[in-house]
């Protein structure tokens, strides 16, 4: 952002570490006289959020017209007024208002922010610019219109020169010499010589290089690649920082990987294109609570040899347990079990963004705000799809972030 640096992926732990594990009052005062007036901004944020009434009441409206009522006269999205200036309602125009109420929101926090937490909230969007970045590139496979798919990438991830990568993504050296040349933080994911990718000029499939070349690999999974070294280099961020937002993130971050690990086992049955076992242990996170058991999860090919891992009372993975046992749906339990296990999973995130944010003095809740929030928009967006396609009896089908007890 305009006036400030830059701040490159492997800053060095001496330089970040802002509070002394041998005097903790004294981390607390470091902590508040430097971000304690940030801090207390993202609570005031979270305060805001929708609660379990606001929901009830999003519900029973009958027209988006309601709900722009509502919204604008009973909750935070009214000041200010942040659907005044469109003409016409429909629920992609409301989700894409209040996001943009969100980017403000977050960018004016990096504004304001200084290292070590400015690095924290860079490496936040982060993840958003990977996403962006290979975006691009099956954009430009598939001769995707650079400008339209520009429109349509995440702002949080957004960087100058995003139409470069797409003149010219035939290798993974092009790629990483464009991204050399705009100066992105995130060349330091795509630079592992073990994890480097291959378009080929015939097709949109990309090759893992290594000795024994795997076969073709969907873009899901490169991104899975890159994903895990995003993980694995934020989690050392936190790490370095310590205190309560290495306590605090460490859970997150452990989830995540977690998350990532069952996704891409069961994304990966009955492909043929990458096998169980050590093609598909590479792409995951070398942390986690289940990082001692990759190798037998690595060897699943199917929902119910998984079911046996995670189920497992003498295995110890207690907190997965309720994924692949619990009501409500989950690991194959019928032909809807992937979306019933993603709504586990957003359910168990939430959970840990909420107790995130119950903590003071540490970075987890610039973190967590956004991806409450993130949910919040979501939700939002259902409630309103649903009432414009007119399919209420569906409409209460997503995630309360405050649900009532």
């Amino acid at each position: 952002m305009s006036g400030r640096r830059a701040v490159a992926v492997d800053v060095q732990a001496s330089a970040i570490r802002l509070e002394p594990q041998d005097n903790e009052g004294r981390s607390s005062l470091y902590y508040n006289f430097n971000d304690g007036g940030l801090e207390s901004m993202v609570q005031g944020y979270r305060s805001a959020l929708l609660k379990h009434e606001d929901y009830n009441a999003l519900c029973q409206c009958e027209t988006l017209q309601d709900v722009k009522m509502y919204l604008q006269t009973n909750t935070s999205y009214g000041d200010p007024p942040f659907l005044q200036d469109v003409a016409t309602l429909d629920a992609t125009v409301i989700k894409e208002k209040a996001h943009d109420m969100l980017v403000k929101e977050f960018n004016e926090l990096r504004e304001w922010s200084d290292p070590p937490l400015s690095t924290f909230l860079d490496f936040i969007t982060y993840d958003y610019m990977i996403t962006n970045v290979l975006k691009l590139i099956q954009g430009a496979r598939n001769n995707r219109d650079t400008l339209d798919l520009i429109t349509r990438m995440h702002p949080l991830g957004k960087f100058e020169g995003m139409g470069a990568i797409m003149a010219d993504c035939s290798t993974i050296d092009a790629i990483y010499d464009t991204m050399t040349i705009l100066e992105l933080p995130i060349m330091k994911f795509f630079q592992q010589e073990s994890d480097r990718v291959e378009f080929e000029s015939d097709q949109s499939s990309v090759f893992l290089r290594g000795k024994n070349p795997p076969p073709p690999l969907q873009m899901e999974y490169v991104h899975a690649v890159f994903k895990k070294q995003y993980l694995e280099a934020f989690y050392n961020l936190c790490q370095d920082i310590g205190g309560t937002t290495w306590e605090t993130m460490k859970e997150i971050l452990e989830f995540e990987a977690d998350r990532t690990v069952i996704g891409l086992t069961r994304n990966c049955f009955g492909n043929k294109d990458i096998k169980p076992g050590l093609d598909r242990s590479r792409l995951f996170p070398n942390f986690g609570t289940l990082v001692d058991w990759h190798g037998r999860i690595a060897d699943c090919d199917d929902d119910e040899s998984l079911r046996a891992i995670l189920g497992d009372e003498k295995g110890g993975l207690h907190h997965w347990r309720n994924l692949v046992t619990g009501g409500g749906g989950g690991l194959g339990e019928s032909s809807s079990s992937a979306s019933a296990m993603e709504n586990k999973f957003t359910d168990m995130s939430i959970e840990l963004n909420r107790c995130s944010m119950s903590r003071s003095f540490h970075y987890g809740v610039f973190y967590s705000w956004l991806k409450l929030r993130e949910q919040e928009l979501s939700n939002l967006f259902w409630i309103c799809a649903c009432i414009e396609m007119k399919t209420r009896d569906r409409i209460r089908e997503f995630s309360e972030i405050f649900p009532s007890n």
